[in-house]
């Protein structure tokens, strides 16, 4: 009976697990809804910002003016790339298959291939702190424990002080390492340059358009666009992997929860095996008492 008890005691332990993994799986599908939504929404100002952005450029290309300002070469003519400033977007939590996994392979190739210097190191997410402190990198800025309203402010943050440092020469370009969203069950590890950017005026933008006034100057604008623009594409990437955090982990909880569905079927079978056999030995006994 000892061994009935144990099974039921696992059994127990069991249930209360999936209990468990199927509440995981819940709050992340909410939240995953949560990130796509925010990522639609997002979506006709990016468009918007790049459209706007181009037809500035293309204005810009039409002048033929000289290149003054710092910024302003993060569109038209960039520099070498000598220093980089890294973002690595990982999660706070585990539990999430091998989300962090990947991005953290990714991040250690791309360093270690980039043929310029890694100047700045931000890391957004725990695991990707724990990442960058365990590889011996400095870490400039660390973002833990953010919610899905604040990745606008981290992203605000990130954007204001890379253009800073681009405008003093300081860094040459800016490199996102996170999981790119492909689906619920898919998430790409993807290493995206931010900025210089290789913004070309599109067909469409050449066609006779109503003249816009440009003040002070094309290059004030842009200077004026690169930290909105910046800011822009890193809340898209945050927000990517908001939404593939959220995916792997309810793909993980849903495997565990049919995982633990399984264990509870086969040590069900195997308590009713041993139950069946004491049955048997209890009837046996009865009735060789009985005989005698």
């Amino acid at each position: 009976m000892a061994g009935l008890q144990d099974i039921r005691r696992r059994i127990r332990s069991v249930k209360n697990t999936q209990q468990v993994t199927k509440a995981m799986k819940m709050i992340s599908a909410v939240k995953l809804r949560k990130s796509q939504e925010r990522l639609l929404a997002l979506r006709p100002y990016s468009n918007r910002m790049t459209e706007v952005v181009r037809s500035v450029v293309s204005r810009f290309q039409d002048l033929g003016q000289p290149i003054h300002s710092p910024i302003a070469q993060a569109f038209l003519a960039p520099r070498e790339e000598k220093r980089y400033r890294l973002v690595v977007v990982a999660s706070d939590k585990g539990l999430c298959g091998g989300f962090n996994a990947n991005v953290l392979k990714a991040a250690t190739q791309f360093v270690l291939e980039a043929g310029g210097e890694l100047a700045h190191l931000d890391a957004v997410g725990k695991r990707a702190l724990d990442w960058a402190r365990k590889s011996g990198y400095t870490v400039d800025r660390e973002f833990l424990g953010t919610a899905l309203p604040g990745l606008a402010q981290v992203a605000q943050e990130i954007a204001f002080q890379a253009a800073q440092q681009y405008e003093r020469e300081e860094i040459d370009a800016l490199y996102v390492v996170y999981n790119y969203f492909s689906s619920a069950l898919s998430q790409v590890p993807t290493v995206q340059r931010v900025f210089p950017m290789a913004v070309e005026a599109a067909e469409d933008l050449r066609q006779p358009e109503v003249p816009h006034l440009l003040e002070p100057d094309p290059q004030a604008v842009l200077s004026a666009l690169l930290p909105r623009f910046i800011e822009t594409a890193l809340l898209h990437v945050l927000l990517e992997s908001s939404a593939s955090e959220h995916g792997a982990r309810m793909a993980a909880m849903d495997k565990a929860s049919t995982n633990a569905e399984d264990m509870i079927a086969r040590l069900t079978l195997n308590m009713n095996k041993i139950r069946q056999a004491s049955i048997t030995n209890q009837i046996i006994e009865i009735v060789s008492g009985a005989n005698a």
